[in-house]
Parts: structure tokens; sequence; C-alpha cells
């Protein structure tokens, strides 16, 4: 894969810009054709009449907390929202879009039905992160501490060449990671599929223990907040996480 023809190169810049500024700090073009063609139906991005046309996957390390805390401190009707993060991430990244050239789509990883994004797929398809047998997205600076949180797609032509070969970054899961995503997995096969989602939050300790595992990426490890965060979606915890973040500025 080489580089992005302008102007696609200097609306990733622009993007990029905006994004970092609110704590979404990788980025990574590719076709939208090397996703779609491992997808089907509505997984399928917006490709503006080319499979060669840009795509971006927009992620984040941990770097998003601090500055997602330091937002919900400015404006604490922010939390009296049904998913505080994802309204954060829908806002700052629309208006990270605003002076994109049109036209453009623009999807979430938390969105459902005809919304919907393989977003791991999608990830390990353009370059950012490797999708393991332990189904964790390992970025091979970051390991699996990385939150996948959106997908553009524009009428611009994306980098030239053929999809990367991405690499496992840290060798098989057989002996790391594997025994704990069977052990999470079999907890989650013993609910019944309406309480799976319970059943998540209430053995969140067994899914985090997968990524706990991964070799890769274990100095980037989120915080302890951030991680009963990702998993439980705890408004009065992330209340106190921003009191102790406001206390210790």
């Amino acid at each position: 894969m080489s580089g992005l023809p302008e102007p696609s190169a200097s609306a990733l810049a622009e993007l990029r810009r905006g994004c970092e500024a609110a704590g979404f700090d990788l980025l990574q073009p590719l076709q939208v054709g090397w996703y779609n063609a491992a997808v089907s139906g509505s997984l399928r991005l917006e490709d503006f009449g080319s499979p060669q046309h840009l795509a971006v996957v927009i992620a984040n390390t941990r770097a998003l907390w601090p500055t997602f805390l330091a937002a919900l401190r400015a404006e604490p009707e922010l939390l009296a929202a049904p998913h505080p993060l994802y309204r954060y991430t829908e806002r700052t990244i629309s208006a990270a879009c605003a002076g994109l050239p049109q036209p453009l789509s623009l999807r979430w990883s938390h969105a459902g039905g005809t919304g919907l994004v393989a977003m791991q797929r999608l990830a390990h398809v353009a370059g950012l992160a490797y999708l393991s047998e332990s189904q964790l997205s390992v970025h091979p600076l970051y390991g699996p501490w990385i939150g996948l949180r959106a997908a553009l797609s524009f009428a611009l032509p994306g980098p030239s060449g053929p999809a990367p070969e991405l690499p496992q970054p840290c060798g098989s899961c057989a002996g790391q990671c594997r025994p704990a995503f069977e052990r999470a997995l079999g907890s989650a096969r013993a609910a019944s599929s309406a309480g799976l989602q319970q059943n998540v939050e209430q053995n969140w300790q067994l899914w985090l223990a997968c990524r706990d595992a991964c070799s890769t990426g274990r100095a980037h490890r989120y915080g302890d907040d951030q991680i009963r965060y990702h998993y439980l979606k705890d408004r009065q915890q992330l209340r106190q996480a921003c009191l102790a973040s406001s206390a210790s500025d």
C-alpha cells in the first residue's frame, strides 16, 4: 500500500487533526473495496461508485480517557446522555468531518441494524490491528488496548496497491490468550441469549483476562477506570472518575 494522492491526503490530515484533539488518536486509510470484499449485505460501506475510493477506520488508545473526562467536567449534561461516550464519539468525530469534502458516509462501531460495521474485520484489512484467533484486535504497538469507534468512506481516491498483509504481532494465542478466551466464552455460552450482555457484565473480569493475557502492548494498558467503564458502562463510576480526575488536576 502506498501513500494517498491529493486531495485525499489533505482530507485525511484535516480529519486526523480534529480526531486527535478529541482523543481519537488512531486513523488508518484503506480502499473501501478491501473491506467490502470481505463482508456482505448491509455490512458493506458506501463506495460512491468505486471500490478504490477512500475509507478510514477511526480508533483510540488510552489517550481518549483524560480528554473524555475533561469534556464531561466541562459539560456535566453529557453525563445525562444514555451512553455518554457514544454521544461524545458521535459529536466530536462528526465535528471533525464537518469541513471535509462531500459526499461522505460516517458509521459507528456502536450502531446496530443497517448501521452495523464489522469493525474488527475493517481494522484488520486496513492494516490497523490484527484480528486474532481469540477475537482480539491487536495493534502492533498498543496490543488489544484500543477502541474501534467509526468508519468513514469518501468519494475520493484511496491508497493504491493491494491490501496490506498484516502479520500476527505476537505469535499464536494457544498458550496465552486462548485459554482465557475459552473460559470467558464458556461463561457466555452458559447464559441464555436474552441474558448474554448481563452475563458479560457479571463476568467482565474473564473478558479482561483475555486482554491481559496478550503479550503485546502491556505498557499501554488502559487505566482501571477506563477498563471498568469499557465493560460496565456504569454512569456512577464515570461520575466518580470525573471527580477524581478533577481533584488530581
